[in-house]
């Protein structure tokens, strides 16, 4: 390819199969993002416990660690756009089941159902995400392929925003959680509709033969990127930077809505004071480092941005920690620190998400570009398993200290630890160069 042009955004955009794809794909993003936002809303109105909201998001992470082996096999099993068009036709029908959960159930049986209905819908992700990733390079070409996953990539951002802090908030501090959930279950008929409008694609000679032989062929090759993982240092360096990172994500959801009711005094869906920031900076950092990344990374910023999104964890903790004193929300006591207060949680929450983000990035280009191609999948499906795996013992846990020492000095803890660990990891490991 010589032409400048056909290396920029214009090709794949004029491509309609392609706006038909990634225009679900917003749809899909940003519902879920939104669906997410709510799960959390509703256990934090129904307990103000932190230990259950962190079982909502184990319930959402869990199926990332059993199933994406096996929505691989689907995604290369069967034609790639039913898949995707099940997938969200099924989570259609799953957002609108929790107004039957609302509705008809109470107490502990509506925690339960909250719980499986959670589980349900991760797992139908589970299966959409690969058979999208899949379609992408044939519906665009192989050349094309970069720009299409940039394309793809700021969507996730942008959805993130566009979920957590618009639909999310907004809905359900105009119509409540249940008009939320029914504005989420339109947008994904809506995808399912967009997704509907793509070729079919064809099922590649002998995949459909025998079952036994491809679900062992699975675990052989996940076992075969393990070993690849092994042997290279700075991709289990920038491995671990993954999860520390997906850990922190989880941990700041699950801590958000209960400090925004339980420690600031204000309502659940005001964690959208941290979301925001911590959206804004992600949106910057993606900027930044698509701009000047080959700067970050020879200055080692993955390792500061870690420590500096710990010292941003420590610096909100350490800002609410008179909520021990008062035993009451601190906005109920000293309302006139309402500015400063917002202000400065704000501004931690935008350098959270920018840190987070570029270290993200830095460490995720690193585990591409290290990978050889015909081993890169199953290094990335080793990569999802352990970012989820791993995250749930350390979020489960500060999800129960939460509950027994309080939210403020949960944030300290974690800061502090993220910072050691990061320390550790530099000078283990190496700089990543």
């Amino acid at each position: 390819m010589t032409d400048a042009a056909e290396r920029g955004f214009r090709p794949v955009l004029t491509n309609r199969h392609f706006r038909a794809l990634w225009a679900a794909q917003w749809l899909a993003q940003i519902s879920q993002n939104a669906i997410n936002f709510i799960q959390l809303i509703l256990i934090e109105q129904l307990t103000g416990s932190t230990v259950q909201i962190g079982i909502t998001i184990l319930a959402f992470t869990l199926p990332g660690v059993i199933f994406s082996p096996m929505a691989g096999v689907v995604a290369d099993r069967f034609p790639k756009k039913w898949v995707m068009v099940a997938s969200n036709l099924s989570r259609t029908f799953v957002a609108m089941s929790y107004l039957g959960v609302l509705a008809g159930l109470q107490g502990g049986w509506r925690l339960v159902g909250i719980y499986l209905l959670t589980f349900l819908m991760s797992t139908l992700s589970q299966f959409f995400a690969p058979a999208e990733a899949a379609m992408i390079p044939l519906l665009v070409g192989e050349q094309r392929l970069l720009a299409a996953n940039s394309l793809f990539s700021l969507t996730m951002t942008l959805s993130q925003m566009a979920g957590l802090v618009i639909l999310g908030p907004v809905i359900v501090r105009a119509i409540g959680p249940a008009g939320a959930l029914v504005g989420v279950g339109l947008m994904y008929l809506g995808a399912t509709l967009l997704v509907a409008l793509l070729p079919t694609d064809r099922v590649a000679a002998g995949q459909t033969q025998g079952i036994a032989s491809p679900w062992r062929r699975v675990w052989t090759e996940f076992r075969e990127g393990v070993a690849f993982i092994n042997t290279q240092r700075a991709i289990r360096a920038a491995i671990a930077q993954l999860i520390t990172i997906n850990t922190l994500v989880m941990v700041m959801a699950m801590l958000a809505p209960g400090y925004a009711a339980r420690v600031l005094g204000m309502g659940p869906e005001n964690a959208v004071l941290v979301f925001a920031p911590a959206g804004v900076g992600m949106l910057a950092a993606t900027g930044i480092v698509g701009r000047w990344g080959y700067l970050l990374r020879r200055i080692g910023f993955g390792y500061i941005g870690l420590t500096l999104a710990g010292l941003a964890f420590f610096g909100m903790g350490l800002l609410s920690l008179d909520y021990h004193r008062f035993m009451r929300p601190i906005l109920h006591v000293v309302p006139q620190a309402a500015l400063s207060l917002m202000t400065t949680t704000m501004g931690l929450g935008v350098v959270l998400g920018f840190c987070m983000a570029a270290a993200n990035i830095l460490a995720q280009t690193r585990v591409q570009q290290d990978s050889p191609a015909h081993i890169r999948g199953r290094v990335l499906s080793v990569q999802f398993m352990l970012a989820n795996l791993v995250g749930i013992l350390p979020m489960l846990a500060f999800g129960g200290l939460a509950d027994t020492l309080g939210i403020p000095r949960v944030l300290v803890i974690v800061g502090i630890t993220t910072v050691v660990i990061t320390a550790f990891s530099f000078v283990a490991r190496g700089e990543l160069k």
